[in-house]
């Protein structure tokens, strides 16, 4: 079974959020995994998940400094070990309720090991996900890390089983230390596997795409509208449409994108195209580089979701995939994006043949013309 951060790494990995830029900041260097060879540079996605936890437990204090483990209920134990797992599931947790559970599957011995369970529904709120995720580790170390002989995460019911934590113990106790450079290649060959999990990580999402989204996106299909913005809504956590407009000159981007916080926008350009055509339908993941983490990782996460019910339920295919970090240049990222740099071939002068001779012809060696009249 997958622990959390394995399971948040598959969403990363289905966002995209792995794959960068050609330019990378000397800032970034240790968070570069690899470079391809079209230029585009890899992101280390361990490295980076681990930096979003810090941060995330930053802003779950700024937010509410009152957050704290309370104990909601325990129980004793009996010698059948599945019926005390089955009262647990039974009495202390539900399907809207999110709930760290501690479980010690020896009590016959001296020193009690236990095996955390991080239960976190689907139904629960964003903002609950996240503290969950990002207070594991803390109540591990304000507990004692060595009081711990296994792991695991479970989001339905029926994944809480007494083999579940059984199988949590073995992991970890086959789990051999791994050094740096063994832990990098194990997340290099998660890497390499992005394209298998991206299917299995699009719902898990929690957020809703209305209604209003649907048809606003039907009309931008049948060419009402050439600009459809969209924003995730914390409150009834969904996708919602902002702002719809029937024309939207490239030049004019810039000023009609909202340059505080993130959003998508589905829009058509009318214009030429490199490839011959007179419009393009681009989505663009807009992300203002100064937006909050938290809102950073959210968005990145449910652009999946929002391109797979607009590809999948409705048909639209979109030609380019933008992200937008900077608003104001957003005109220029999208003019490079439809009409690419040339080439290193294209752009080598071309060898002019010498011209021919007038007429047509070319001399020839030793032939010539006589004076008119010559025979």
């Amino acid at each position: 079974m997958a622990t959390q951060r394995e399971e948040d790494i598959k969403m990363m990995l289905a966002a995209q959020v792995h794959i960068g830029t050609r330019n990378a900041d000397s800032k970034m260097a240790d968070y570069i995994w690899r470079r391809r060879n079209d230029g585009i540079h890899i992101i280390n996605v361990g490295q980076t998940w681990e930096k979003l936890m810090l941060a995330a437990r930053v802003i779950v204090a700024v937010e509410n400094p009152e957050d704290s483990f309370v104990l909601s209920g325990c129980g004793p134990v009996t010698p059948d070990p599945r019926a005390d797992v089955a009262q647990l599931v039974a009495s202390s947790l539900t399907a809207e309720q999110a709930a760290f559970v501690l479980l010690c599957p020896d009590t016959n011995v001296a020193a009690l090991r236990w095996v955390l369970l991080a239960f976190v529904p689907e139904g629960v709120s964003v903002r609950d996900r996240m503290l969950y995720s990002s207070s594991r580790d803390s109540l591990k170390k304000q507990l004692g890390l060595n009081y711990f002989s296994g792991e695991f995460h479970a989001t339905e019911l029926s994944e809480v089983t007494w083999e579940s934590f059984l199988e949590a113990r073995k992991k970890q106790a086959a789990d051999a230390p791994l050094s740096e450079s063994e832990r990098l290649l194990k997340e290099a060959a998660m890497l390499e596997r992005d394209t298998n999990v991206k299917s299995s990580a699009m719902g898990v999402v929690p957020f809703e795409i209305t209604q209003n989204v649907r048809d606003k996106l039907r009309l931008l299909q049948d060419n009402k509208f050439d600009w459809i913005a969209m924003k995730l809504s914390e409150d009834n956590e969904s996708v919602e449409v902002v702002k719809s407009l029937e024309s939207v000159e490239l030049i004019d981007v810039p000023d009609t994108l909202d340059r505080r916080s993130p959003s998508f926008v589905a829009y058509r350009y009318r214009g030429p195209v490199a490839s011959g055509a007179t419009s393009a339908l681009i989505f663009m993941y807009v992300c203002p580089e100064d937006s909050p983490v938290r809102l950073k990782m959210v968005y990145s996460t449910c652009k999946a979701t929002v391109l797979s019910v607009a590809n999948e339920e409705l048909s639209i295919k979109f030609d380019y995939t933008i992200e937008i970090n900077n608003p104001s240049s957003a005109a220029e990222d999208i003019r490079s994006v439809l009409a690419p740099p040339k080439t290193e071939d294209e752009l080598k002068p071309r060898e002019f043949a010498r011209p021919a001779a007038p007429g047509g012809r070319g001399r020839g060696r030793g032939r010539g013309r006589g004076p008119p009249g010559a025979h």
